[in-house]
């Protein structure tokens, strides 16, 4: 089964925890704290594998996790870090985060060339164990951090195939015994409309050295960009093409007709598609119909601006004229690319006033602290420690959440929830 839209989640691994602990050795008296660090969170990472050309993995892998990082220990010891998920996918992946609640998701990333790599979910950093925490006034200090969580979301992962040249028409155009008369491909052929269900590669050599990549796609209907017929489903990938083949079937009974509904619908999908390098072919001139048809087909086409070739994939006739063209229309999208202004790099981050500040607001019958600093303080503190407990409250009180929460109500027994924490207030905090 061809797949080329899927939603996965994934959870990189949470930090491992860092350790309180002391030496204890008879021969060194007051040994002091010597409890070591948590190990760092496997990540997850898609990377781009040449050899997969969709994402059928994925049908039934909706759910990837990294191993979480081991938790410090006494003597110094670092926990270990946690292994990351490697996952391959087909070069040409775009990935975003999966729509929440109408909001659409964001953009992450796409892998274009074989062996590129993205993170999609970083693990957490390891907890610092009491080793770090020792001052002059506090030489025995109990406190070590929890690790933080890992990284976790639903993604979107959508295949745009990658090719230089795409074969787009009507349903039972021809596309496809065309990709079996350039190529070695053995695609399925049948005298009947939507034999192609799915995307069909092949590889044309033009010379020792050159060869390119065709993609054959499912026939465009009438409404295909709205969600008619199979076609609507792959127009995703014809935006991958450097160059586009117009397959026209010669034996239809208005084949202009057909062509310019087919023009119709890449122009509703993406206008840019139809400005780039495009070689208009009429087929199946083996049939007696499409012989007597092409006189006005070629005036009708030549009339529309384009420079139609008389094809059959069956006799082999046009073929060769059609590699010519074929290689001069990827020569010409070349020097388009070249002569193209190079498109920046860099990419906008938008601040978040709450990255380093923080915000108290109702939320039901409890308040809610929000910020990035102070959640993660949270998260890594250890509310069963007294110590922990009480190196946090000093923090909500220099930060002046304390006060903040005091204004807006809080008394004993008042709710306050802070990430994942929920913290109930006494009159001693």
């Amino acid at each position: 089964m061809f797949a080329d839209h899927v939603r996965i989640f994934v959870s990189a691994g949470a930090g491992g925890d860092g350790a309180s602990s002391f030496r204890r050795e008879a021969h060194v008296p007051r040994g002091g704290p010597d409890g070591g660090d948590g190990g760092r969170g496997g990540d997850v990472v898609l990377t781009a594998d040449a050899g997969m050309t969709t994402l059928s993995d994925f049908l039934h892998r909706r759910h990837v996790r990294a191993k979480p990082g081991g938790s410090g220990a006494g003597r110094k010891a670092t926990g270990r870090n946690g292994g990351a998920v490697t996952l391959p996918v087909p070069p040409g992946t775009v990935i975003r985060t999966a729509d929440v609640e109408g909001v659409p998701g964001e953009w992450l990333g796409e892998l274009i060339t074989p062996g590129s790599r993205l993170v999609v979910a970083r693990g957490g950093r390891g907890g610092r164990g009491n080793v770090h925490f020792a001052t002059a006034t506090n030489r025995a200090p109990t406190h070590a951090e929890k690790g933080d969580a890992g990284e976790e979301r639903w993604l979107e992962l959508e295949l745009k195939l990658i090719a230089d040249i795409g074969l787009v028409g009507a349903p039972n155009a021809g596309k496809s015994t065309l990709l079996a008369a350039l190529t070695a491909a053995t695609p399925r052929v049948g005298d009947y409309p939507f034999t192609t269900t799915e995307p069909n590669l092949g590889v044309i050599e033009f010379d020792d050295e050159r060869r390119a990549v065709i993609a054959d796609l499912p026939g465009l209907i009438e409404g295909a960009s709205e969600g008619h017929g199979l076609g609507h489903a792959f127009l995703r990938h014809v935006e991958r093409t450097r160059v586009l083949v117009g397959v026209v079937d010669g034996a239809a009974p208005d084949p202009v007709a057909a062509w310019q509904a087919v023009e119709v619908e890449l122009r509703e999908h993406d206008p840019a598609l139809l400005d780039r390098p495009l070689t208009v072919i009429v087929t199946k001139q083996d049939l007696a119909a499409a012989r007597q048809h092409w006189p006005q087909v070629r005036a009708a086409l030549r009339a529309a601006g384009h420079q139609p070739l008389a094809v059959s994939a069956h006799d082999g006739a046009g073929i060769e004229e059609l590699r010519h063209a074929l290689a001069d229309a990827l020569a010409e999208a070349d020097r388009r690319l070249a002569a193209a202004p190079a498109e920046p790099s860099m990419r906008v981050h938008r601040f978040d006033p709450l990255e380093e500040g923080w915000e108290v607001v109702a939320e039901g019958d409890a308040l809610r602290v929000r910020g990035r600093r102070i959640e993660t303080s949270a998260a890594r503190t250890d509310f069963e420690n007294d110590e922990s407990r009480e190196r946090f409250q000093r923090m909500l009180e220099r930060l002046g959440i304390d006060a903040e929460l005091r204004r807006q109500g809080a008394g004993a027994g008042t709710l306050v929830r802070i990430g994942k924490a929920e913290l109930e207030w006494s009159e001693e905090s």
